[in-house]
């Protein structure tokens, strides 16, 4: 499972370098500084080992990298437990050959090593006797690793499970808007043709705010994150689209304050809330009507409150832009958002509270 095709890949294996790297070498060095610091009485008598644990350190992580890259981690990611177990078998049969006759036979034969410790290597190679030492393998080595291994599965399955549901959430997000941008120009194209049949002077200027809504769309509303001075300079076209549609039949007012040049938002997260106010309140209404939009940031906080005049006996007070607009509040600022709604046969009123970061 010797693979290395992204960022993660790559991370992980520095990650699995570090560990081998530790239980070959740095384990043992500070093993004998220990020993020469407590027994000793002299901290740089460690020095005396330094090159066997060096030179048996470098078999040992050959030995121990091909195991585990070759066998032992595909074998764990795999879930296979019948080569696992067959794999420590394996492992302690092999080291110990390992150990006594190559590791032996090729020390002696390095040019670069010391005398004695090739004397060493001699005396050991040639000794007639193999002994297996199971407990110590098992319990220092082979759980380590084993256990080491176990871990690097568990923790790259919670990030790519965690990057699964990004990218869930990003298709959600980008269907959600999808579902939005066409519920939206249906509607101001129904505004257009209502004063069209009419013949309006101020269906030209309509069109006019439509065309300036849709280039926010097209060239904005598909990022991420947008200005919130962008997303608001959008909201103010919408108002004035139905001000030029209305005219004098509902009053409109629009107050904006406090907000911050920097300050960026999900985009179309505030269109639905104001279209709701339009649509499903004073387009019913017969009579006067009105629309009260307030939008105020503070230094943590944006607030919104929407008021609009309800219709006698209308029950109905949202669509699926608002629908949408819930769903995307869920998932955009989960625990960092209030949304409050209140309705009386008069008046429908809605209040949205963000958490900005």
């Amino acid at each position: 499972m010797f693979k290395l095709k992204s960022r993660t890949d790559v991370k992980y294996f520095k990650i699995e370098l570090f560990f081998f790297i530790f239980i070959c070498y740095l384990g043992s060095i500070i093993s004998d500084i220990e020993y020469s610091f407590y027994e000793e009485n002299n901290v740089l008598k460690f020095t005396d080992a330094l090159e066997y644990r060096l030179v048996v350190g470098t078999y040992s992580f050959v030995f121990y990298g091909i195991y585990y890259w070759v066998f032992l981690k595909s074998y764990v990611f795999r879930k296979k437990t019948l080569p696992i177990l067959l794999s420590i078998v394996c492992f302690i049969l092999l080291s110990h050959l390992y150990n006594k006759y190559l590791m032996n036979w090729s020390i002696i034969r390095l040019p670069f090593v010391s005398e004695k410790l090739k004397l060493d290597a001699l005396k050991e190679l040639n000794r007639p006797t193999l002994y297996f030492i199971v407990s110590y393998t098992l319990n220092r080595i082979l759980f380590t690793i084993i256990g080491f291994t176990f871990l690097i599965r568990s923790l790259q399955q919670d990030e790519q499970l965690k990057a699964m549901k990004e990218q869930q959430l990003l298709s959600e997000l980008a269907y959600l808007k999808a579902q939005l941008q066409p519920h939206f120009f249906f509607n101001t194209l129904n505004n257009i043709y209502a004063l069209a049949l009419k013949q309006s002077k101020d269906t030209a200027p309509l069109v006019a705010k439509l065309s300036e809504m849709m280039r926010y769309i097209l060239y904005q509303a598909d990022q991420e994150q947008v200005l919130l001075k962008d997303e608001i300079a959008f909201v103010k076209n919408y108002v004035e689209v139905e001000q030029i549609r209305y005219r004098d039949t509902i009053a409109i007012q629009l107050a904006i304050q406090g907000i911050q040049a920097h300050t960026t938002i999900s985009p179309l997260l505030l269109l639905p809330f104001v279209e709701n106010a339009f649509k499903h309140g004073v387009e019913e209404e017969q009579g006067e009507g009105f629309v009260q939009l307030v939008i105020c940031q503070t230094e943590a906080e944006l607030l919104m409150e929407i008021s609009n005049s309800r219709a006698t006996g209308q029950t109905k007070t949202g669509g699926i832009g608002l629908t949408n607009v819930q769903k995307r509040l869920e998932l955009l600022y989960p625990k960092r958002y209030k949304l409050e709604q209140q309705a009386d046969e008069k008046i429908y009123q809605v209040r949205l509270t963000l958490q900005m970061k």
